[in-house]
């Protein structure tokens, strides 16, 4: 009898050892392949920022679209993931997160874009830097992940299940292709790029709410079935095993042929419109890449190297210091020598990776001496400090908008060279 009762313990933990996935929430510790994901992420947002504006050529084009995919992609993916690991599920917590992200990307896009090429415009006096001022309502990362929230929490308002936020998620990137086909972006271009938040529009609509939200909702999705993994060996090498060969004769069948319906690849419209199988398969890509992280995590025994753990704690940082000193520097650059694109590859990937080491010593910096983020002031300061940039935005547009003769995006080239 203890002979059976041996075995039936000795079969029980052998299937559980067989078994991928825990009816209960077993997997609830910090995730270190993210940390790793948000390192490639930050390089990769580090190359492309400053490869499209010092460099041109088929090299800048395949870091541009493998940043797409890795970089925007992943950050989208795993931010999904850790709002499913957040434990503040509040629906104010969702508004006011997506409030601050809202208000963070308008802090940015006013240093980034308004500042610099006003000072440019006031010494120049070039039609270009005054239609780049506009920019300020540029539809980029930040402005993609305030909207995200604000929309999970209409969402979450409804009680949605997580599958049924993902089915939203590819309708919608659906609905996305659908309209891009069927309707013209409007004559008005701040009608256009407020339209731009939501769908690609003519304007620097880079990642359009309805297009992306796909990402948000698979890692969201994602998250839920991360917290039940048991077996976290055993999930990436299935993950290994089925989708890295499908994966890669996809993205081979895709570069090297026309797809009926979807976008040109390797085109501006594929970026910014990401559609079908194209935002499908760049997730399975990311959870690949998880997998990979993963393993070599595994190798290192633990031991995670620490500029990986930096980045993955400062990411935030990382790409809004990185991201406004290129485009200032690139500003100036054009506004005092009217610099043009260095084709070469050596130049460009060096001042980015100069940009990066920069970007570290200043957080390290303001954690060890200055302890400064607009995000962790005491109200009233930090709603006053809130009010003041979203105040100066629409002096700066008041301001600009009826100077601007011309519209100056990255679909002309920044009419750069004309």
């Amino acid at each position: 009898m203890a002979d059976e009762k041996s075995d039936s313990k000795q079969k029980e933990e052998k299937k559980e050892e067989n078994c991928i996935f825990s009816k209960e929430n077993v997997n609830m510790n910090h995730q270190r392949e993210i940390d790793y994901a948000k390192t490639i992420g930050i390089l990769l947002f580090g190359l492309i920022h400053v490869y499209n504006h010092y460099s041109k050529g088929n090299f800048s084009r395949i870091i541009y679209f493998i940043g797409l995919i890795l970089g925007a992609g992943g950050f989208m993916l795993h931010m999904g993931i850790g709002i499913k690991y957040s434990r503040h599920h509040e629906l104010k917590n969702y508004i006011s997160r997506g409030i601050i992200l809202l208000t963070m990307g308008q802090y940015v896009y006013l240093l980034r874009h308004a500042v610099p090429n006003l000072f440019a415009w006031w010494k120049t006096g070039n039609k270009v830097f005054i239609s780049r001022v506009l920019l300020v309502f540029q539809t980029d990362i930040f402005t993609f992940a305030g909207f995200s929230f604000l929309f999970l929490s209409l969402l979450k308002k409804m009680k949605l299940s997580d599958k049924f936020i993902m089915i939203i998620g590819i309708i919608m990137n659906g609905c996305a292709l659908l309209i891009n086909r069927t309707t013209k972006s409007p004559n008005n271009f701040l009608l256009s790029q407020f339209l731009g938040y939501f769908v690609f529009t003519n304007t620097e609509s880079l990642f359009p709410l309805s297009s992306y939200f796909i990402f948000v909702a698979c890692g969201y999705w994602l998250g839920g079935i991360y917290q039940k993994i048991s077996n976290k060996d055993k999930f990436y090498n299935l993950i290994l095993i089925f989708c890295l060969p499908s994966t890669t004769i996809y993205y081979y069948l895709r570069s090297h042929y026309d797809f009926p319906i979807l976008p040109q690849y390797w085109s501006d419209e594929s970026y910014c419109l990401n559609s079908g199988p194209d935002a499908i398969f760049s997730c399975i890509t990311n959870i690949i890449a998880f997998a990979i992280y993963y393993k070599i995590d595994k190798i290192l025994k633990g031991k995670t190297p620490e500029f990986i753990i930096h980045c993955g704690k400062y990411f935030t940082q990382y790409y809004i210091i990185s991201y406004i000193f290129t485009m200032q520097m690139n500003t100036f650059l054009r506004a005092t020598r009217g610099e043009k694109y260095a084709n070469e590859i050596g130049f460009p990937t060096l001042l980015a990776f100069m940009i990066l080491i920069f970007t570290r010593i200043l957080i390290d910096i303001n954690n060890k001496y200055i302890h400064f983020t607009i995000i962790n002031l005491k109200n009233p300061m930090r709603n006053f400090v809130f009010a003041l940039i979203w105040i100066m935005t629409i002096i700066v547009v008041s301001y600009t908008y009826p100077k601007v003769e011309v519209y100056s995006t990255m679909w002309n080239n920044y009419l750069y060279d004309e």
